[in-house]
């Protein structure tokens, strides 16, 4: 499948609306989520770091909003002085670390962040989940909340391929039967971001990270299940057990 007929695909089968955030109210799917999740390249948080450093020397305040349990905000640590990660689901918060020194998690709004000062940010950022968030009001907080010259980065990655046709023709039977339970904002990682409007004239775009992950079927399964869409697939249709299924195929 193409990226065009994934996009159609997405855009025809993605019109779930639900509140964002019950999406990761289980602590057992978040625990799911910190453990399976992939993870991002070394390479993607220095390209980031350096970007900042062209107008931010010294980088002293990172802001990773929509951090789920850490995963896109701890490669900040080495590269700022104090990285501050914020999540509406209080699971979520509950399964990130605790025992980094210049990092701390909070549960708030992407778009109201009153505990960080105006002015005070050198980066603020999101992974995979910019889609969720009330955009404007997101990008006017961090607006706000930025040093001048401070930077807006959104990263994250679209729908799992594997290297073997085989698998990938399993990875899509799963996918097109829980496309309609993705909240119809997920079009935009399929499309990755082309079609969302910044308020920004100097942006840059780069689309040749490679994030390569070797996974077991257990380990893929795990990831399945901390998805939004298995979770309320599951409630809909209790016996049955897309599983089960992926094991068979």
């Amino acid at each position: 499948m193409n990226e065009e007929t994934k996009l159609a695909t997405a855009r025809n089968l993605m019109t779930y609306s639900c509140d964002k955030i019950k999406m990761y109210a289980d602590l057992d799917q978040s625990k799911a989520y910190s453990e399976f999740r992939p993870r991002y390249s070394k390479e993607l948080y220095k390209t980031i770091a350096d970007y900042c450093r062209e107008t931010m020397p010294d980088l002293g305040l990172a802001v990773d909003v929509g951090c789920g349990p850490g995963m896109s905000t701890l490669g900040f640590c080495k590269y700022f002085e104090k990285v501050i990660g914020i999540d509406v689901s209080e699971t979520q918060i509950a399964c990130a670390p605790t025992d980094v020194p210049n990092c701390e998690f909070k549960v708030g709004y992407s778009h109201q962040l009153p505990f960080i000062e105006s002015g005070t940010a050198d980066l603020f950022c999101s992974g995979q989940s910019f889609y969720f968030m009330p955009q404007k009001e997101t990008l006017a907080e961090a607006d706000r909340v930025l040093r001048p010259g401070g930077t807006v980065a959104l990263f994250g990655y679209g729908l799992i391929n594997a290297r073997r046709q085989q698998i990938n023709e399993i990875l899509q039977k799963i996918f097109v039967r829980l496309m309609p339970y993705m909240p119809k904002e997920t079009t935009q990682a399929v499309s990755k971001l082309r079609e969302t409007t910044l308020p920004y004239s100097d942006f840059i775009r780069r689309e040749d990270f490679k994030a390569a992950h070797q996974m077991t079927l257990e380990e893929f399964i795990g990831f399945i299940k901390s998805t939004w869409p298995y979770v309320a697939y599951s409630k809909d249709y209790p016996n049955v057990d897309t599983a089960a299924d992926m094991k068979k195929e």
